[in-house]
């Protein structure tokens, strides 16, 4: 297998809101091979939210985890931004520094949704996704 070279800096922010009920959106299509190191979550809602993360590849869509995403996470000081990567529910792979690391293939969708419950109105769960893509 060819080396890869993660170089180019990439990025993608998603806010979900009530208007997207229970449905996937897309936060991003990937348009070269992507390793992302962080995953970070932020919710103004006041109520718990589940949350699902999909990678669509090909026409596959593959469920990455579920998470629960804590009211007003990263909001206020009472509850801290949610980083997904360092949830105990994933079996990723490591780079160097020994991080976790989620690694998706050239023309995959990453997408979310809320699982049982909209977002309350007036009210959001916010993601930055960041990480490398190859330069091959």
């Amino acid at each position: 297998m060819a080396a890869k070279f993660y170089q180019t800096p990439w990025s993608a922010q998603f806010t979900l809101n009530n208007g997207h009920s229970t449905t996937l959106q897309t936060i991003a299509t990937l348009t070269a091979i992507t390793r992302i190191n962080q995953i970070i979550v932020t919710s103004t809602d006041t109520a718990a939210r589940e949350i699902q993360l999909v990678a669509t590849i090909g026409s596959n869509d593959q469920i990455l985890g579920t998470f629960n995403i804590p009211l007003r996470s990263g909001d206020t000081t009472a509850a801290f931004p949610v980083l997904l990567l360092k949830s105990a529910s994933w079996d990723l792979n490591n780079d160097i520094s020994n991080n976790k690391v989620l690694d998706l293939p050239s023309g995959a969708v990453i997408k979310v949704k809320a699982v049982t419950t909209a977002v309350t109105s007036t009210k959001f769960i916010n993601f930055l996704l960041t990480g490398e893509q190859d330069i091959a």
